[in-house]
């Protein structure tokens, strides 16, 4: 759906001179970074505003609490980095209030709330509003995809939200380069103005109702059905499950699939797994 905000050449370019200047600092007299706390994995027992993007049939299973794969080392050092990476930006800009809880309340879903947590909200950064700032830890192709394409549209969603949530009018998108070398930029930011504050409220709904409601009525009835033609609409990855032809990777030339921890329950990811076996062994025959 179209989100009433405006893309913002002032703001990124602000918080792009604030972040040079800040690293700038950073090189010539040093900077004593908060002390960081890695937390470990902790399972939500509420809807979160993060999963606006999460395929529906990869929601259904969450929130039926319905057992995954586990995290691997490589995927924790993954997460790991990520909460470095935002806590060495948030630094950087100097931003006390972190981690601040947004809520909506929803009567469809658990508790009829509607949870989500920034990354970090500031008075400082933009004169004449309060700024929401979502940092994003991503792989170098995906960076370089993120400056040539913009953002991701969950995350826009998403830091839309937590804007919306908290009275906030400006919000900003830090995508930051896990792979960033000495001749490659650190970080790349997006910036966003919401004019209309009813409006954006108003549009919140709209997004819960169309994104979430589905899910939650079928918890009392059966897992929602995958389309036949998946569609970039749940995120990067549409339904990141199946690997045929027909869904693939925006930005990328070649057809993947993507990960879910649920595939290994999910009757239509046993069956595409099925198939491309059965494929590979007619090809080696």
């Amino acid at each position: 759906m179209n989100l009433p905000i405006v893309e913002s050449n002032r703001i990124r370019k602000q918080v792009d001179v604030a972040l040079a200047y800040a690293l700038f600092k950073r090189e010539h007299c040093g900077k004593k970074l908060q002390q960081i706390t890695l937390p470990p994995e902790i399972k939500r027992d509420y809807l979160g505003v993060s999963s606006i993007a999460t395929p529906p049939c990869e929601l259904y299973y969450n929130l039926m609490d319905s057992p995954k794969d586990e995290n691997d080392t490589s995927t924790r050092f993954g997460f790991d980095t990520a909460h470095l990476l935002e806590s060495y930006v948030l630094d950087l800009l100097q931003v006390e209030d972190r981690q601040g809880e947004v809520s909506f309340s929803y009567f469809l879903a658990p508790d009829e709330v509607i949870k989500g947590h920034y990354d970090g909200r500031t008075n400082d950064l933009i004169r004449d509003g309060a700024c929401i700032i979502e940092i994003k830890a991503t792989g170098g192709y995906s960076f370089s995809k993120k400056i040539e394409e913009g953002a991701d549209a969950g995350h826009v969603e998403q830091a839309f939200i937590y804007a919306a949530g908290s009275s906030s009018p400006y919000f900003i998108i830090i995508y930051c380069n896990r792979e960033a070398k000495k001749n490659t930029a650190f970080y790349y930011v997006c910036g966003y103005h919401i004019p209309d504050m009813e409006a954006a409220q108003k549009a919140v709904r709209e997004l819960f109702d169309e994104r979430f409601a589905p899910v939650l009525f079928a918890l009392h009835n059966k897992r929602p059905p995958q389309p036949k033609s998946p569609s970039y609409e749940f995120g990067p990855r549409g339904w990141r499950c199946r690997p045929d032809k027909i869904y693939f990777s925006r930005g990328k030339e070649q057809f993947q699939v993507g990960y879910c921890s649920y595939r290994s329950i999910c009757p239509d990811a046993l069956m595409y797994a099925e198939q491309e076996e059965t494929k590979k062994q007619a090809e080696m025959a």
